[in-house]
């Protein structure tokens, strides 16, 4: 019985660290009670299954069964308030957050097709879903950049695509050897 309510308490840890990871999904179509049945509330509901259950098994002489409705209560209501938390706080808090538009497309490859000098723009091509677009570039330290380079679109502003070479975004990327 003890090794069910560990390797439980474990499963809610991993599904925990992987929330903490992915995050908390923004898809607001799904139906009422599928999107807070996700990865937070069944973590929650898997360490509380194993924290409450491992001690009772280990320590009291409880029947198993009894030991088990008492680990499934709490797992229970952690998981209500899991889906409390997220109801209340973490899916508002969500919505009010308004992405930036300039910096939709950072970090996105894009090819010169017209040389961008240091006091005018030139021009940049990219692909975004399968289309391609072309965009007006400045560079973002203000160096030339010659024709088919290959650049990192860093914001786009006003129009203009403000545009790092990929080689020196590479070059930071390096880790110290």
């Amino acid at each position: 019985m003890r090794v069910l309510f560990l390797s439980t308490f474990i499963l809610g840890l991993v599904l925990g660290v992987v929330s903490m990871i992915a995050g908390i999904d923004r898809d607001q179509r799904r139906g009422r009670w599928v999107k807070y049945f996700n990865l937070p509330t069944i973590g929650t509901a898997a360490m509380l299954f194993g924290i409450v259950g491992y001690p009772l098994a280990k320590y009291t002489s409880l029947k198993p069964g009894a030991t088990v409705v008492i680990a499934a209560a709490a797992a229970l209501a952690g998981g209500i308030g899991m889906v409390a938390v997220i109801a209340g706080w973490a899916l508002p808090s969500a919505a009010r957050d308004i992405p930036d538009e300039r910096y939709q497309l950072q970090g996105h490859l894009a090819k010169v097709t017209k040389s961008i000098d240091g006091s005018q723009g030139g021009q940049i091509a990219f692909e975004v879903e399968g289309k391609r677009q072309i965009a007006t570039a400045a560079s973002l330290d203000g160096t030339p950049i010659a024709v088919d380079a290959e650049v990192v679109i860093e914001r786009l502003e006003n129009g203009v695509a403000y545009v790092e070479r990929w080689t020196t975004i590479a070059k930071q990327l390096e880790l110290p050897s």
